[in-house]
């Protein structure tokens, strides 16, 4: 037998079998299998329309999270946009809000420490949410090094054992990615908070965050006043023993009188 006389016959063969199964299975059957057909195109339908509604939903975070960061209220619009979505779009408003406290916070120290408590307990309680809502090594390394910054800054603006727990942060930051970039910071960061002069330095800004400055008494005193309204301030006692310009130009101020024979003369 040659080859095409064999081809041929298994082609029949096959043909045979296939209206077999046919006539024995398929037919029987058909109205469960078109069901089951049925259901495999929802369940792909499904499963398209899902990842194409959560791509355009992630396409919209993104949008929000660029306009909250350049929003007159940034930290408001962040927190929100934090709360409101979920993923990487979620960690990332967490975690610039948190920087964003976290340089707010810092800045306060040297102006208002009653503030800097406040914004900067804030900003750890946004460090502390990150590390709990994610396990991306990136996030968590940046969030361990901030909540170091953040206890190093309290521990300038209040008493108390703020620079111990930044250089517990510092340290858990080390044993974790001491051969990154950021376990290299926080060992750098360990030296200098453990430095005689550092915390001299930091127990010294504390220390002075409670003695009332004269200006913190003036604003006790005055501040809730209203110094235009009657009685409430003496503004002719800002007068007393100050020389006005003319006095120190050695001019005289008095109104100047006319002489007799002037005024005979007039």
């Amino acid at each position: 037998m040659d080859s095409k006389h064999r081809h041929e016959l298994e082609k029949n063969e096959l043909a045979k079998w296939i209206v077999a199964q046919y006539e024995d299975w398929i037919r029987p059957n058909s109205s469960w299998l078109g069901y089951a057909v049925l259901g495999v195109l929802v369940v792909v339908f499904i499963i398209m329309a899902t990842a194409r509604i959560n791509t355009w939903n992630r396409s919209a975070a993104w949008k929000q999270y660029y306009a909250a960061l350049h929003s007159p209220q940034a930290e408001t619009d962040l927190e929100l946009l934090a709360q409101s979505t979920s993923g990487v779009v979620s960690t990332y408003a967490r975690l610039t809000l948190a920087h964003r406290l976290l340089s707010e916070g810092c800045s306060q120290v040297f102006t208002d420490k009653t503030k800097a408590i406040v914004t900067l307990e804030k900003a750890l309680a946004s460090f502390q949410q990150v590390q709990n809502a994610t396990s991306d090594p990136l996030f968590l390394q940046q969030a361990g090094f901030d909540l170091g910054q953040c206890w190093e800054s309290l521990a300038a603006a209040r008493v108390g054992d703020d620079l111990t727990q930044a250089e517990s942060e510092y340290q858990k930051v080390v044993d974790q990615w001491g051969d990154e970039f950021v376990g290299q910071r926080a060992k750098k960061r360990l030296a200098l908070l453990r430095q005689p002069a550092t915390v001299a330095f930091l127990a010294f800004s504390a220390e002075k965050a409670a003695e009332p400055t004269e200006m913190d008494d003036f604003i006790s005193k005055f501040g809730s006043m209203d110094p235009f309204e009657p009685g409430q301030m003496d503004f002719g006692s800002l007068d007393d023993g100050v020389a006005t310009d003319a006095q120190r130009d050695g001019t005289n101020t008095e109104p100047k009188q006319e002489s007799e024979s002037e005024s005979h003369e007039q």
